[in-house]
């Protein structure tokens, strides 16, 4: 496979017991989500493990996004009205990149490096774009996506 610079293979992205909610917001109000995503399962009595992470689900072009975020907990059980919960999430065949610094401005480059790398490769898109930020609050997001080959090609 050829891969462009700062461009990785990922064999599989797994975590267990992950909590998830999926809303529509414009993009300005993601902290404010992020914070009643996370309040919502400590409120209920849960405990997050991490890492938070979340997929994109469209284009913005309306500056409206559709994300699910996702937060691993300790617990093998989970009872929070409007959450959802996996006991295993797990996605094969991944690009991975990690965007440092100014997350505004580099985030575009790093989707357009990962669509370089997937039309290079002739492979399709399989999967919504997913940032996973560590969980010591340093300042990077890994991105990631999945892909899959056409038998036919």
């Amino acid at each position: 496979m050829k891969l462009l610079p700062g461009v990785f293979k990922v064999e599989k992205l797994g975590f267990q017991n992950v909590v998830s909610k999926r809303t529509k917001f414009h993009y300005s109000e993601m902290e404010k989500n992020y914070e009643d995503f996370a309040s919502g399962i400590t409120d209920g009595g849960y405990s997050i493990k991490g890492p938070y992470f979340y997929s994109l689900n469209n284009v913005p072009t309306d500056e409206m996004i559709d994300v699910e975020m996702f937060f691993p907990i300790i617990e093998n059980s989970f009872e929070v009205e409007g959450y959802q919960f996996a006991s295993y999430f797990e996605i094969n065949q991944l690009l991975k990149t990690t965007i440092v610094g100014d997350f505004d401005r580099t985030t575009e480059h790093s989707y357009a490096g990962l669509l370089v790398t997937l039309e290079e490769n002739k492979l399709n898109l399989a999967t919504p774009f997913y940032h996973i930020f560590p969980k010591n609050g340093s300042k990077y997001v890994d991105l990631y996506t999945g892909y899959y080959r056409n038998i036919s090609q």
